[in-house]
C-alpha cells in the first residue's frame, strides 16, 4: 500500500523556488543542551562537529576508537548526513583509560570539547536545535517571500514531521505496515524506525486535516502520537479511539493497518504540538541566496518551516 506524503501548507502564497543542501555547510545544526557536567564519573561526554556523515556512523567510529561496544555510546539526536552539525555523544569507559580524543579529528569530524560525567547521554535530552541554512538559486517574487518569512516568524508553522522521518518515497511507512502484517521481519533498530514512521504519518494526517480547515492554530494545541490510551479511556474495542476528537477518529479509521499495529506493539498515546513559533528567526537575501537562522524545539523539523516560505528541492549528489 502506498501512503500519500503530500501534506498541505498553511501558507498558500509560497512564490519562490530554491535548492537546499548544495553544500554540507548550507545546512548547519547545533544541539542546545542545559548541561551541568560533574567532571568525574565513568562516562565521557563529547561535543563534536561532524560533516557529511550521519550520527550513527560517528557513534560507531567513537565506539571503535575508544574500544567499547556500540551500545556504550549515547547520543541525544540523530542528525542529517548532508549537513554540518554540532552534537553531543557520551562514552561509557568504566575502568578503561581515556584515549586522546584529538586523534579522532579528521576532515569529517572535529572534537570540540569533552568532560567526564556520572551517567549516559539519553535520546532526546537536548531541548532545542539551532539552525543556520542557505537556500541557493532563489527565484520568484521576493516581496512575497519577505511577507511569508514575516508571517512564519510571528505566527509559526504546522509542526509536521519532515520527509526524513518517512524514508525515500515513504518507504518506512510501507515497511511498518508490512511488519505489522508479518510480511517482513525487522531488526530491533529498524523496528523502532518503522514504528516511529507509522505514528508520525498519522500525526501528519491529523495535522493536515486541521490545516485544511484552518484549525491548526486553535485549541487543542497538541495532536496525537497514536498508541494505547490511558486506562480511563479504555473502551471495548482493540483500538478504541475514546478521548480523541471526531477529526482524529476519522483519520485513524482510514489506516487500521497502522493503528492496530501500533496498538499491538504497546506504544502509549502521547502528544505533540500542532504548531511551532521559531525563536530568534532572522534572514538575509543576498542576490539569489536566502540565509535563514532560527531555533526550534527538539523534534521539530527545519524543512517543515522551509516549506512554508520556499518551494525547495534538495541538491542531487552524484555520490
Amino acid at each position: 500500500m502506498k501512503f500519500d506524503l503530500s501534506f498541505p501548507r498553511a501558507n498558500s502564497d509560497v512564490s519562490c523556488q530554491g535548492i537546499i543542501r548544495t553544500r554540507d555547510e548550507d545546512f548547519f545544526v547545533e544541539e542546545m543542551m542545559n548541561l551541568s557536567l560533574t567532571g568525574e564519573g565513568e562516562h565521557v561526554w563529547i561535543f563534536a562537529e561532524k560533516r557529511g556523515e550521519n550520527s550513527d556512523f560517528i557513534a560507531r567510529k567513537i565506539a571503535k576508537f575508544a574500544g567499547v561496544r556500540e551500545m556504550d555510546v549515547g547520543l541525544s539526536g540523530l542528525k542529517d548526513r548532508h549537513a554540518v552539525t554540532r552534537q553531543w555523544f557520551s562514552v561509557y569507559l568504566g575502568n578503561l583509560s581515556e584515549p586522546d580524543w584529538r586523534l579522532l579529528n579528521d576532515e569529517n569530524l572535529q572534537i570540540i570539547s569533552h568532560q567526564r560525567h556520572s551517567h549516559k547521554l539519553r535520546r532526546g535530552q537536548h531541548y532545542a536545535n539551532r539552525f543556520s541554512l542557505r537556500i541557493r538559486q532563489l527565484q520568484g517574487d521576493l516581496a512575497r517571500l519577505e511577507q511569508s518569512l514575516q508571517v512564519v516568524s510571528q505566527r509559526g508553522f504546522p509542526n509536521y514531521f519532515g520527509e526524513q522521518r518517512f524514508g525515500r518515497g515513504g518507504g518506512n511507512v510501507e515497511k511498518a505496515a508490512s511488519m505489522f502484517e508479518r510480511r517482513i521481519k525487522a531488526t530491533k533498530s529498524k523496528r523502532g524506525l518503522y514504528l516511529s514512521a507509522a505514528r508520525s504519518f498519522l500525526f501528519n494526517k491529523v495535522l493536515a486535516e486541521r490545516v485544511k480547515n484552518n484549525s491548526w492554530l486553535e485549541a487543542p494545541l497538541n495532536g496525537p502520537l497514536y498508541g494505547e490510551l490511558p486506562r480511563e479511556y479504555v473502551g471495548q474495542g482493540e483500538c478504541d479511539y475514546i478521548g480523541c476528537s471526531k477529526l482524529e477518529q476519522a483519520v485513524f479509521a482510514e489506516y487500521p493497518e497502522l493503528t492496530k499495529g501500533l496498538y499491538a506493539n504497546r506504544l502509549k498515546m502521547e502528544e505533540r504540538p500542532l504548531s511551532i513559533v521559531p525563536e530568534n528567526m532572522a534572514w538575509r537575501l543576498l542576490e539569489n541566496v536566502l540565509e535563514l537562522d532560527f531555533l526550534l524545539p527538539a523534534g521539530s523539523f527545519a524543512t517543515s518551516l522551509l516549506s512554508e516560505v520556499v518551494n525547495y528541492s534538495v541538491f542531487e549528489r552524484t555520490y
